[in-house]
């Protein structure tokens, strides 16, 4: 070898032990990310996700260390603890101490602290659902977003990593989450076990802790296509029906939507028959999720059934398991009253008992909620009252068979105490003529919630600011079904929805929805909202409010109103499902008049009644044909300081809309006056003069037309790209 050759060997080597010498190796442009030796899952999971986000975003992989203690953390690394936890005892920054010491169980710090020259980027939690929390507020701050389908990252890679981190997170809404609806094959009909643990492990991402699903029943009337076949997320039968392990031995047809079915308005159709190239998409030509695999389009005989529910509750025990770990509370449930299935009812009656008496309701759900504790871990059950009553008034009776198969379910909860508490949900927060009903007749640990009404175009109802201790959820619809064909871009409205549900009173703020990725926008709003409403200028709660609290201006047009008078013009407008008015006046003795319009009355009298300043006022009673007219009666009540306040509630009966023509007949006018006293108070309340009520206040009364012109009520389905009218799910 030549002296030049041997030289090139030289430096060659020389250069390899200078890259690898510690002294002198490159230091990482990105930081270590550290935990505690004794660290636990939470921790790890979110020091993971860190590593993770930061190399998505730079390209380079952070170091995971671990650490006795905050002293031994490396300069410039992030470290991930509980607010406990041993990697952030000993601090000598007292401040820093304390805000730690202060957070509550969902809270999250982002904090960058220094030392001297030291700096460590910390992210703490009050728990280890918060620890996610934070971690996933630093990924936020790298420029990811998150949805339910998945993470949205940026293309271009960061060129430096500068972190300076002041941020605490403390959430608006105690329960926060997501709803999704089983019966179109957008929702999660489709959905596989990967499916749901994609969604589920997207949550925390989002800050969200709360997953519930609906479950249909059995169809009563049998129209196909009508309503829908039961469905397998909740099982209905007796004691004697399931193993001790929650597999059922004993059930009756129940499905998920498949291309083989064909109803809410689909065609049964192969997908080897699709069109232009589309068949190519479907492993199959029964198209479906994993659970109705090889039972399409239902299952036939007694033991397809079993498996169906079997498969069901392994898909909800495998994915419930892995959103309890997250910090993520399920919840199941199907309507009320109950529908008990046909073949249930037969075996009951072989044993000699009575589907529609209460006591053997009640054990069917005692049945029930031992299967579920024993199929698959949920936090909450709930039950949902019936879609028709958002369209039309509940009668008398069906009011009573729901607060008496509610009253059996409580007293079956009680009697098996599952792990599991129980809420209500539906179309409505009650029923029409009583939207508070439920608050009255439930124990105050069973949770409140409704969807909107109106396929979410109406706002959160305003009910749940007359009710208080208990928990309440409001419900928003980040979309709605007669569109999902088609972009829903409602990012502002789940804005104002979270901030009524916040002045309501509310302390669950969730989301109905079907689709993920097309959601993304109105998803992303939704997660915030209930975080932060710096931008919320509405008044703090619904008293403050001035004016029509909801409801919709409507017009007579040029109808003539029989018995109105020179006062005509002011009955030939309304403000129809009105909740109240408020309107603020200076001090003074009023005298306020309640002027009411509406159609005429069929056999069955109407009642509702008129609070001012939160007393009882007027009370109403509109007779039958043939009567000289309604009947009313005063009092007098005391105005609080807040003002004066005028609310309505609808009565117990159908409402059919108005019809067509432009006859006048059958249109009346009604009139009530009642004095208001001042209050004790002094200070001036408001800034309007002394006045009446001068627009009249419609209500929905009696069996007749309601006092605006409605759409008829919407047929019960149709496919979502039709242009029929499609109700809420």
């Amino acid at each position: 070898m030549s002296v030049r050759s041997r030289h090139r060997v030289l430096f060659a080597l020389l250069g390899l032990a200078a890259l690898f010498s510690p002294g002198c190796a490159r230091k990482s442009p990105v930081p270590d990310v550290v935990v505690a030796k004794d660290a636990g899952w939470h921790e790890r999971a979110a020091a993971a996700e860190i590593r993770r986000y930061i190399y998505l975003r730079t390209g380079f992989v952070p170091m995971l260390r671990e650490a006795g203690s905050f002293s031994r953390i490396p300069d410039g690394a992030v470290a991930v603890s509980l607010k406990g936890g041993a990697l952030v005892q000993g601090l000598e920054d007292g401040d820093a101490a304390g805000r730690l010491a202060g957070l509550g169980p969902e809270d999250h710090w982002l904090k960058t602290l220094r030392s001297g020259s030291k700096r460590v980027h910390l992210v703490a939690g009050g728990s280890g659902p918060a620890v996610l929390y934070g971690a996933y507020q630093l990924a936020e701050k790298l420029g990811i977003r998150f949805g339910l389908e998945g993470d949205i990252v940026p293309d271009a890679k960061l060129e430096a990593l500068s972190l300076d981190l002041d941020e605490t997170g403390h959430p608006l809404f105690a329960i926060r989450g997501i709803q999704p609806f089983h019966d179109f094959p957008e929702g999660p009909d489709w959905w596989t076990l990967q499916d749901y643990k994609t969604v589920l492990g997207q949550l925390p991402k989002l800050r969200m802790n709360f997953f519930g699903l609906h479950t249909y029943p059995e169809n009563p009337s049998k129209e196909k296509g009508a309503t829908p076949n039961a469905e397998p997320t909740v099982w209905i039968g007796r004691e004697a029906d399931f193993a001790p392990d929650g597999r059922v031995v004993a059930s009756y047809p129940a499905s998920y939507q498949n291309t083989a079915r064909g109803n809410w308005g689909y065609e049964s159709k192969r997908t080897s028959d699709f069109h232009f190239g589309a068949a190519l998409l479907f492993e199959r030509d029964d198209f479906g999720n994993d659970v109705m695999e090889g039972f399409s389009p239902d299952p036939a005989t007694a033991e397809a059934s079993n498996e169906v529910f079997t498969r069901a509750a392994a898909v909800f025990r495998d994915a419930f398991t892995l959103a309890r770990r997250m910090g993520v509370k399920t919840c199941v449930g199907t309507e009320t009253a109950l529908t008990i299935p046909d073949l249930v009812k037969k075996r009951l009656a072989a044993s000699g008992l009575d589907p529609k008496d209460p006591t053997v309701v009640k054990n069917v759900y005692k049945a029930m909620f031992k299967r579920i504790a024993a199929a698959y871990p949920v936090d909450y059950y709930w039950f949902w009252t019936w879609e028709g009553w958002t369209w039309d008034d509940a009668p008398p009776e069906a009011i009573k068979a729901v607060t008496t198969d509610l009253d059996m379910a409580v007293q079956a909860w009680n009697e098996v105490r599952p792990p599991f508490s129980l809420a209500t949900c539906g179309w409505v927060l009650g029923p029409p003529s009583n939207r508070t009903l439920f608050d009255q007749v439930l124990p105050k640990d069973v949770a409140m919630s409704t969807i909107n009404r109106e396929v979410g175009k109406a706002p959160v109802d305003p009910g749940f600011s007359r009710i208080s201790g208990r928990s309440l959820w409001a419900i928003p619809w980040m979309e709605d079904d007669p569109a999902l064909t088609s972009p829903q871009l409602w990012a502002g409205r789940m804005r104002r929805d979270a901030a009524d549900a916040l002045r309501y009173g509310c302390d669950g703020l969730l989301g109905i929805h079907w689709r993920t990725r097309a959601l993304s926008a109105n998803v992303l709003a939704l997660a915030r909202a209930a975080w932060d409403q710096s931008w919320n200028t509405l008044p703090k709660s619904v008293a403050e409010d001035v004016g029509p609290i909801t409801g919709q201006f409507a017009s007579f047009g040029g109808r003539a109103i029989a018995g109105a008078g020179a006062a005509a013009a002011i009955y030939g407008d309304v403000r129809d499902r009105v909740f109240a008015y408020h309107l603020p006046v200076p001090n003074g003795t009023y005298a306020v008049t309640l002027q009411f319009v509406e159609g005429s009355v069929g056999a069955a009298s109407s009642t509702f009644s008129s609070k001012v300043a939160g007393s009882s006022t007027t009370s109403m009673s509109s007779p039958g044909p043939g009567n000289s007219g309604p009947s009313i009666s005063s009092s007098r009540g005391s105005r609080s300081p807040t003002g004066a306040s005028s609310s309505t509630s609808p009565t117990a009966s159908t409402i059919r809309p108005w019809p067509a023509s432009s006859s006048a007949a059958g249109i009346t006018s009604r009139r009530s006056t009642a004095a208001v006293r001042p209050s004790s108070t002094t200070r001036r309340i408001g800034r309007r003069p002394p006045a009446i009520f001068r627009r009249s206040i419609s209500t929905r009364t009696g069996a007749g037309p309601s006092s605006a012109p409605r759409s008829p009520p919407r047929p019960r389905r149709s496919s979502p790209g039709s242009t029929a009218g499609i109700p809420s799910p």
